[in-house]
């Protein structure tokens, strides 16, 4: 068994590991919603912009795809090749595609000698398309597959806002053989008006050979074209000394990767702010506790010292002490309990030395009947004539006389069978029989399912004796019926005689002395029976007298049904 500890301790430790526990569920729920906010606004928003930007050059490709091709076909454009041709209407239907995508567009429309005979590039922009070696290569492989449309990044540094990466190139067929050649170029101002405002810091777009073919930030290009910093498969990226959260996505139809990264700065610094105030925080609390700790339960658990003091007079025997009242509600509660526990001591033991003395008073009254002289006399006196006459009634005379010496005096149970305590009562109307002979009649009628039930010793034969002296004074014979029944869960026992009775007026007194628990009659044997049958087993125990003047009286007995095995 562990070592006992004081309440006032073992609350600061409660304090102290709540605090601590406090600070671990703060910890957790602070990273819990740093994980959720890194996963909203990181993760989920670099993939939904990287989705949306995948999706948007996919649907650019796949429409300047359709488009070159549809163009190459037309009848139209095939004629504008002639020496004799009007340029105006194929003109003014490139000009109508290129401005009508979001991605616009620069096109030149050129012979099969590559000359140009229509476009929109600015003179000096114009030739720096002819003389892009890339350029010329890419026209020569045409030639070469007139139905293959190329597609890829040709870095040429126009002018004037014309600056373009992305190049789609088809040949056009009259004939089967090709007659020139369309070029459309997509415009990289164009390309950043669209990218801009997007939910991710950095957007870099790529072909299958790692050319960039547009980027919100130089310093991922190198000298080459290419982009430096490809993070392959890995999510993270530090840059400039800066995380990034990385994604990739690579279009099927173009082979083209779109790359998103959004800075993780802000949540780092959040994460170092938030870790480093709720260490301070943490340090601060328990700081705080242990230096409160003391006052809080010195102040709080008073109301328990208050108790234990209380409880340290009743052991030492004054339980007149009593708890003065407390603020809080549940400690009221818990002196109001004690309080009236004390109370009910005060009122158990004085309830238990009245009836330990009525008892004393009952028995030495019995003692001192049963040993009268007179009473002693009469019964010897019997006794030498039923010698004489009847030995054999003398004989139960004998025992019945030692029985009943030997009951009234034995102090070891204050509970007997009905069965023992009517076999007394038998005793003692034999003996009183024998003195008052034919005056003296006795009926004794009780059910043998309630002889095993526990009553009082010495309970019935006051009411049998009050019976005998009150009913024999102003008649010459009397007859007695003593009667008991089970009634719910009580018992009911009936002492009956047919004496003169009491008129109302002596009925009342005697019911009122009955009812007054502080009274000390002189003929204390019905009050003392009333009385301890009350204090044993409450107020609705006790006697209750019937009698009318002239016709007898009626006394009858309430106590609880007690088998003999029950505690009493």
């Amino acid at each position: 068994m562990g070592k006992a500890v004081t309440f006032k301790d073992y609350m600061k430790r409660v304090f102290v590991r709540y605090i601590v526990a406090l600070i671990c569920l703060m910890f957790i729920v602070f990273l819990a919603f740093m994980l959720l906010n890194y996963r909203l606004f990181v993760v989920k928003a670099n993939t939904d912009c990287n989705q949306t930007v995948s999706a948007f050059v996919a649907g650019q490709w796949t429409v300047y795809q359709q488009g070159i091709k549809a163009f190459a076909e037309n009848a139209e454009l095939k004629n504008a090749f002639s020496a004799q041709a009007d340029l105006r209407e194929v003109n003014q239907q490139l000009y109508e595609f290129s401005l009508s995508q979001q991605l616009k567009a620069n096109f030149v429309l050129l012979n099969q000698d590559h000359e140009i005979i229509s476009t929109n590039l600015y003179k000096t922009n114009q030739l720096l398309f002819l003389t892009n070696r890339t350029v010329q290569e890419a026209l020569t492989r045409l030639a070469g597959a007139p139905d293959m449309t190329y597609s890829g990044v040709i870095h040429i540094p126009f002018d004037h806002g014309q600056k373009s990466d992305l190049t789609f190139i088809r040949a056009v067929q009259d004939g089967g053989r090709p007659v020139g050649y369309l070029v459309f170029s997509l415009q990289e101002d164009s390309l950043g008006v669209v990218m801009r405002n997007r939910e991710a810091d950095i957007i870099v777009i790529t072909d299958a050979f790692n050319n960039v073919i547009f980027s919100t930030n130089n310093l991922l290009i190198d000298s080459l074209g290419k982009y430096k910093d490809d993070p392959g498969d890995a999510s993270s990226l530090v840059l400039d000394e800066k995380p990034y959260h990385v994604t990739t996505n690579t279009l099927a139809d173009s082979n083209m990767r779109i790359i998103t990264l959004l800075s993780v700065a802000q949540q780092q610094q959040i994460v170092q702010f938030g870790g480093f105030f709720l260490l301070g925080i943490s340090c601060f609390l328990l700081l705080l506790i242990r230096f409160l700790a003391d006052k809080i339960t010195a102040r709080h658990l008073s109301s328990i010292d208050e108790l234990l003091y209380a409880v340290n007079e009743c052991r030492q025997g004054n339980i007149d002490y009593r708890i003065k009242s407390q603020s809080f509600s549940e400690f009221q509660m818990l002196y109001d309990n004690f309080n009236s526990m004390m109370l009910k001591v005060q009122q158990l033991l004085q309830s238990n030395n009245e009836m330990a003395e009525r008892k004393r008073l009952m028995e030495v009254k019995h003692l001192e009947g049963q040993f009268n002289p007179h009473f002693a006399f009469n019964v010897m006196e019997a006794l030498r004539y039923e010698i004489l006459i009847n030995p054999e009634q003398a004989a139960r005379l004998v025992v019945a006389f030692a029985n009943l010496m030997r009951y009234s005096i034995n102090y070891g149970s204050t509970h007997v069978s009905l069965q023992t305590d009517i076999g007394y009562v038998q005793d003692y109307l034999l003996l009183q029989k024998m003195r008052y002979n034919q005056r003296l009649e006795y009926v004794i009628d009780i059910e043998e399912t309630i002889l095993p039930y526990k009553v009082p010793k010495l309970l019935i034969q006051p009411i049998v004796e009050n019976s005998i002296i009150h009913g024999l004074e102003n008649s010459k014979k009397i007859t007695i019926r003593i009667t008991g029944r089970r009634q719910a869960k009580q018992l009911v026992l009936c002492v009956e005689d047919d004496g003169p009775g009491l008129d109302a007026a002596r009925l009342a007194a005697l019911q009122a002395v009955l009812n007054d628990e502080n009274a000390m009659p002189k003929r204390i044997g019905l009050y003392n029976v009333h009385r301890v049958a009350q204090l044993l087993y409450g107020q609705e125990y006790g006697l209750t007298i019937e009698s009318v003047n002239g016709e007898g009286m009626r006394v009858l007995l309430k106590v609880p049904v007690i088998l003999e095995d029950d505690d009493v």
